[in-house]
């Protein structure tokens, strides 16, 4: 039975410690074929037919590729069962160029915020230390050290570096609140989406243009301001948390533009 198999699948990944987020992502991805399909296929023909009944952006359509791709990889490692994805090719999927921020946008989201400290926060921790939102708001008063976050991301837990000023904000969050969090709301902790109507109103108030108007576009911004400033690839992956060098590869076209006027 596919749902079995998925199951199974979801299973190993919680003993590899994925993070809850990328365990529901297989979900997601993962529960359509189990409806389409009752029946784990052996051939590549169902598999294709299902995912040309796949419709949205090329990336979506891309991801339930890779999500199938998982799953039954994973069944020919644990049985040594033939792979009928094997001869599968992925679908098109153009690369698109992340969205990050042009010189001097940083200032204006934090003229932006005004005097909200929470949102300046966001802001100087998400640019100064590239962590995910997520990992940004899981954040605890004891995860503050002198010049280090304990950060717990989808790689597990580590350190990172951040500025004096970052510290000195977070430190003005936690003193101004007995709440555990080091970000709240008056309902308990923040959400993502909370965190992205936040950021979302002041990139408008700033005059930063869309579409991408979230925390991940701050998350780009220091992965590019990381190579810009002679910064490699693997101490680029450690601090991002990305499991392949391929997840980082792409920050190069992001920086291209800057290290060729930087060396003019």
């Amino acid at each position: 039975m596919t749902q079995a198999a998925i199951d199974e699948f979801l299973q190993s990944r919680r003993a590899r410690k994925l993070s809850a987020t990328s365990i529901q992502w297989y979900e997601q991805r993962l529960r359509p074929f189990a409806t389409s399909n009752p029946d784990l296929p052996k051939e590549p023909g169902s598999i294709e037919a299902f995912l040309a009944t796949r419709h949205g952006e090329p990336e979506t359509v891309h991801a339930d590729f890779r999500a199938l791709r998982a799953l039954f990889r994973f069944r020919t490692e644990r049985y040594g069962v033939p792979n009928p994805m094997a001869t599968i090719k992925p679908p098109r999927c153009p690369r698109k160029v992340m969205a990050t921020l042009e010189p001097g946008e940083q200032l204006r989201l934090l003229v932006a915020a005004g005097l909200d400290v929470k949102a300046k926060a966001i802001v100087t921790l998400l640019t100064d230390t590239g962590i995910r939102t997520s990992e940004a708001l899981r954040l605890r008063r004891q995860d503050i050290k002198t010049r280090t976050l304990v950060v717990r991301g989808k790689s597990g837990q580590h350190e990172v570096a951040m500025s004096e000023e970052t510290r000195r904000l977070l430190l003005t969050l936690i003193n101004d609140s007995k709440d555990e969090y080091v970000f709240h709301g008056r309902k308990g902790v923040l959400s993502r989406y909370d965190v992205y109507k936040m950021l979302r109103r002041l990139y408008k108030k700033a005059g930063i243009p869309g579409p991408k108007l979230g925390g991940h576009r701050l998350r780009h911004a220091f992965g590019k301001a990381w190579l810009v400033n002679g910064g490699d690839l693997r101490s680029l992956q450690l601090l991002m948390g990305h499991a392949y060098i391929s997840t980082t590869e792409k920050y190069c076209s992001l920086n291209m533009s800057d290290t060729i006027e930087k060396h003019e």
